[in-house]
């Protein structure tokens, strides 16, 4: 089974505050979520993390990612560089990469910490572009805007355009690791609501 979770930012005290984290201290949070994402996932899972992992530097990373289950892919975010050095980075399944496109069943996902509104075969209404960095912030909101501004644009001189853009925001799947279905089926990954 593959998971996609983005901005977990494990350690990392002011994002309670700024993502109204249900969590009074950094501890707390990295207990909760370790527990609640052991409890869904299993180790023979694939697990893409879209970015902003970990606020902590390279001993917080080495501490947390072998309590974690599942086969874990980084796709870097913003955060994550300045810890990842090679005996972090071999903690993963694979070498970390900015950019990934994988198939999860009939879809073929694209992988991005910043969305895209244009990203490779944005046409084919089975390409998904799963992303995180905006959390659930006006930035979110503005995103949503641009993809429905870019449908009209191009249905007006008859581009088949059909971009699908889904936030994979920690904050939007409980704190966990979500499912392809759970981020198709939850009304606020693609802006359907205010959060």
């Amino acid at each position: 089974m593959n998971y996609y979770i983005s901005d977990t930012h494990f350690c990392h005290k002011n994002i309670m505050r700024y993502d109204s984290r249900p969590w009074n201290d950094v501890v707390e949070m990295e207990l909760d979520m370790i527990d609640w994402w052991n409890a869904k996932v299993s180790d023979n899972d694939d697990i893409y993390i879209i970015g902003d992992f970990c606020w902590g530097d390279a001993n917080d990373w080495k501490r947390i990612l072998p309590k974690l289950k599942g086969r874990k892919h980084l796709i870097l975010g913003n955060h994550d560089a300045k810890a990842l050095r090679e005996d972090v980075s071999s903690l993963f399944a694979e070498k970390p990469t900015h950019y990934k496109e994988i198939k999860d069943g009939e879809y073929k996902i694209v992988m991005s910490h910043y969305p895209m509104i244009s990203y490779h075969n944005d046409t084919d209404a089975n390409t998904l572009m799963f992303y995180g960095h905006v959390h659930g912030t006006l930035e979110f909101d503005a995103v949503m805007e641009s993809v429905k501004t870019m449908k009209e644009c191009c249905r007006a001189v008859a581009l088949d355009y059909r971009g699908r853009l889904y936030n994979c925001w920690c904050g939007l799947y409980g704190w966990t690791p979500a499912t392809l279905m759970e981020i198709l089926t939850n009304k606020y990954s693609h802006g359907s609501k205010k959060i």
